[in-house]
């Protein structure tokens, strides 16, 4: 589907990349992290996992846009190549992997694919998951505004739901991200409730979302 490089996932017969989603949170973390500080000048490691998850953020968006459209990507974290763009780190994943969706596979989005990377680099940081969460749901809500359809609407009101995040998790993130507003306030004036740490880096400013601009 075209439409997914507008998330920065490519499908690609044969898909390669420079290290895949597996490798960076085992055995090469830390040459990922090393990248990320070399090529946007993150003066911490807790600054660089937060850069590396805005990118990812894009991958599990593209997830949610696929489920959107009745279809998912089911292959393993070490089948999600990363490679090189002109903004960043993007995704290489090989469509072999693409399937009509199922039921459950919403949950298995958030548990399968999100969740462990959140989890893996909030401790490379060390940074708080909140803001690798939200780093996820500021693209979330982006495309959920784009999407207009029953579907799309129906997994934005599941994702807000604490269910579908329990045991593994006590509560929805993404509901809480809300900050007690209506989903079509945020959608309509999207706010930040954490700070992502972009503003770290060398001559930036704070994000017009960011919740420290006054």
């Amino acid at each position: 589907m075209e439409k997914l490089d507008l998330f920065q996932v490519h499908l690609q017969p044969n898909a390669n990349g420079f290290m895949t989603l597996s490798e960076s949170m085992e055995n090469r973390s830390f040459e990922l992290i090393q990248k990320v500080t070399r090529e946007s000048g993150a003066p911490t490691e807790a600054v660089a996992s937060s850069i590396f998850m805005r990118r990812f953020g894009f991958f599990i968006t593209a997830q949610l846009y696929l489920l959107a459209h009745q279809q998912v990507w089911a292959g393993p974290l070490s089948e999600v190549h990363l490679t090189e763009a002109d903004y960043g780190i993007a995704f290489e994943v090989d469509g072999k992997w693409l399937r009509p969706r199922q039921e459950g596979d919403l949950e298995m989005v958030l548990k399968e694919y999100a969740s462990p990377v959140v989890e893996r680099f909030r401790k490379i940081g060390p940074i708080s998951k909140l803001i690798l969460w939200e780093n996820i749901w500021g693209y979330a809500i982006w495309m959920y505004g784009m999407e207009q359809s029953v579907q799309a609407e129906q997994d934005m009101q599941a994702l807000l739901d604490d269910t579908l995040w329990q045991p593994e998790m006590r509560k929805s993130h993404f509901k809480q991200f809300l900050g007690g507003h209506s989903l079509e306030q945020s959608k309509g004036e999207y706010k930040r409730i954490t700070c992502c740490l972009y503003k770290e880096l060398p001559e930036t400013d704070k994000c017009p979302y960011c919740p420290l601009r006054k």
